[in-house]
């Protein structure tokens, strides 16, 4: 795996933050995220379950919950405001 999860993003978040305001909610992140990139939403939890599948038992991996990569991003942002 490579270090970037989905493609451009920097450049779709900051999107994100044009159509919906800086001030956007967890919530309406989520949810508008996965309806405006359903892809990169399937690249995210595809990731994750590769993740979970190429992990032996009882070890770790580094590749959050996709919910939690997610908030994650909204946090990132939240602390530029």
């Amino acid at each position: 795996m490579g270090s970037a999860v989905f493609p451009a993003k920097k450049k779709k978040i900051e999107a994100m933050i044009n159509k919906y305001g800086q001030d956007m909610t967890w919530h309406t992140f989520k949810i508008n995220f996965k309806n405006d990139y359903p892809e990169d939403w399937e690249l995210i939890t595809s990731a994750f379950e590769s993740y979970q599948r190429n992990t032996k038992r009882g070890k770790n991996h580094p590749m959050p919950h996709p919910d939690k990569y997610l908030k994650n991003l909204y946090t990132s942002i939240s602390k530029d405001k």
